[in-house]
């Protein structure tokens, strides 16, 4: 039974992307299903993803985030950011902002370089109450540092260093 497992998720994908057969989206996201439910992260990933871009089948944002929690649980960086991201807002599940920091932060710290990107904002923004522009900026530095655009964006916006500010000329100098 464990064989079948682990031949679930790549059957899934190999109809999903139609290597070797012609694509079907419906009947792969159905065996990536089956190996989803024996508890495979990866599939649990990939499900979760079908169903919050709604490919192969309905879009199921919830369901979607409860997958992403499944996997997120079992250490799978990817899925951690995917947790912080749909918790910080837009995907038809309740926003909340620091349950998403959380997840952002354990992503980040396995090198997630998008969720090193969204903790820098978290923190630097105060997103989630808790504002430390310092803490943001070395966590946009090692977005940044990873090649992330977007993060480098995000620390040209931010206030300069406190002892990288000039020195003021004291009064009758």
């Amino acid at each position: 039974a464990h064989r079948r497992c682990r031949s679930q998720r790549p059957h899934g994908r190999m109809l999903i992307e139609g290597r070797g057969v012609e694509a079907d989206l419906e009947a792969g996201r159905a065996w990536i299903a089956k190996a989803a439910e024996a508890g495979m992260t990866e599939a649990e990933v990939l499900l979760a993803d079908m169903m919050l871009s709604g490919r192969g089948g309905a879009r199921d944002h919830p369901a979607a985030l409860v997958l992403f929690e499944k996997a997120a649980e079992k250490g799978h960086a990817g899925a951690m950011f995917a947790v912080g991201a749909m918790n910080g807002g837009g995907h038809d599940v309740p926003t909340d902002r620091v349950v998403a920091q959380r997840w952002f932060r354990a992503a980040a710290e396995r090198g997630h370089a998008f969720a090193q990107m969204m903790l820098g904002r978290y923190l630097a923004r105060g997103l989630a109450g808790e504002k430390d522009v310092e803490e943001g900026r070395v966590w946009s530095e090692r977005a940044a540092a990873q090649g992330l655009q977007e993060a480098k964006v995000d620390l040209a916006a931010l206030p300069p260093k406190p002892e990288s500010a000039p020195e003021r000329q004291a009064v009758g100098d």
